[in-house]
């Protein structure tokens, strides 16, 4: 077997259990394309990549993580940052020393949000579960001293703690706060800063997703009404949209002036959720609350709020409001369950399930499935039916 080849993934992963009848531990092959890098496997199969270098005559290696935790194209740019440590005569190990006493909240500060700012469309989320949920129990914690049941033990706290309305967190959201933490982790692995994923054993909450609460056609015909009489015609106008188009809050949120073509009846959304544009055909009864919505000069989003230059940042009292006066419960209902209301009340006026997708964006029909509710009156049809196949 070549013991110098060019890495790559498929070769890494092809390469066989060092023999057990071995006089070494580990068989060690090298990487043609940098220098140092080399790759470890064990008589299991398991296999590591390791850096390997001279500093000031002294024969030295540093670990760069297992095969699968991170692979070849990571390993190599750790190993050339290691290089690069060299050449400013600063020996690698004490640089990757200097991240053992890292605390959570400082990796989080100064090396994750950093990396998912630039990547990741939704860090402002991410950012607000850490500051929220994770970082007041676990931000203190060494990184490389977070034990499995530290991360435990913060999933179940979570669920008994009060959020910003006073209630207590659903576990959908101590499972996006776990999910948080389980990402940082696995970065924090493949630059390693910890040893080990803690957090991989540490199951989410079990969720019931089937949604059993949606308005029906003739609860949003109130709320439009209510809507059109409201004095806010900026607000009233994001939640009528919201309301007839399925789209999400944040997509609404961010809808700008220039992306309206009124002549073409249509709205840009220029990036999803699915990292996709997309165009929404506007019909009449969209334009008129539009068409009211007052634009100001310095505020490029069609929903404006108060602060200069910012969309507007939340309706959820004024929908409460409104909801109320539409004379709608609203136990259950949140500025989403509109999206959800729009795919429920297509699907029981017969519309297929693939145009209700192609409405709600979805990348897959699946995801529309579980919006496919049927109303009262549909299952009272169909009993009919039913019975008047026997009669």
């Amino acid at each position: 077997m070549l013991k110098r080849f060019k890495f790559t993934d498929k070769s890494i992963k092809a390469l066989p259990a060092n023999p057990r009848d071995s006089k070494s531990t580990e068989l060690e092959v090298s990487d043609t394309e940098v220098q140092g890098l080399k790759c470890l496997i064990g008589k299991t199969g398991n296999k590591r990549f390791l850096f390997r270098y001279t500093y000031h005559r002294r024969k030295q290696s540093i670990s760069l993580g297992r095969f699968g935790d991170i692979n070849v194209a990571t390993a190599r740019k750790l190993a050339q940052e290691h290089r690069l440590s060299l050449l400013n005569d600063v020996n690698p190990k004490v640089a990757r020393d200097s991240h053992i006493k890292l605390t959570i909240d400082t990796f989080f500060t100064e090396h994750y949000f950093p990396a998912i700012r630039k990547r990741k469309k939704s860090w402002r989320s991410d950012l607000y579960r850490y500051d929220v949920m994770i970082k007041p129990w676990l931000g203190h914690i060494v990184y490389r001293d977070l034990r499995t049941i530290d991360v435990q033990q913060l999933h179940l706290r979570l669920s008994d703690t009060k959020n910003k309305y006073g209630n207590c967190y659903a576990p959908a959201s101590c499972n996006q706060a776990l999910m948080t933490l389980k990402t940082m982790t696995k970065y924090a692995l493949a630059l390693d800063v910890v040893d080990e994923d803690v957090c991989a054993s540490v199951k989410l909450f079990k969720l019931n997703n089937a949604r059993t609460r949606f308005l029906n056609k003739y609860e949003i015909k109130r709320l439009l009404n209510v809507c059109r009489e409201y004095s806010n015609k900026t607000i009233a106008g994001y939640i009528a949209m919201l309301a007839l188009t399925g789209l999400r809050c944040s997509e609404v949120t961010h809808i700008k002036i220039k992306d309206v073509d009124v002549n073409k009846r249509i709205i840009l959304i220029p990036e999803t959720k699915n990292g996709r544009p997309r165009t929404v055909q506007l019909t009449d009864l969209m334009l008129g609350f539009i068409g009211r919505i007052p634009l100001k000069p310095d505020n490029p989003y069609l929903f404006a709020s108060r602060a200069r230059g910012k969309p507007l940042k939340s309706a959820r009292k004024t929908f409460n409001k409104l909801l109320v006066r539409a004379q709608i419960n609203p136990e259950g209902v949140c500025l989403h369950t509109l999206r959800h209301s729009v795919a429920s009340n297509l699907v029981s006026e017969g519309v297929s399930l693939r145009l209700v997708q192609e409405q709600l964006a979805h990348k897959s029909i699946i995801s529309i499935q579980r919006y496919a509710k049927l109303t009262t009156e549909s299952m009272r049809e169909t009993s009919e039916t039913l019975s008047n196949l026997f009669s």
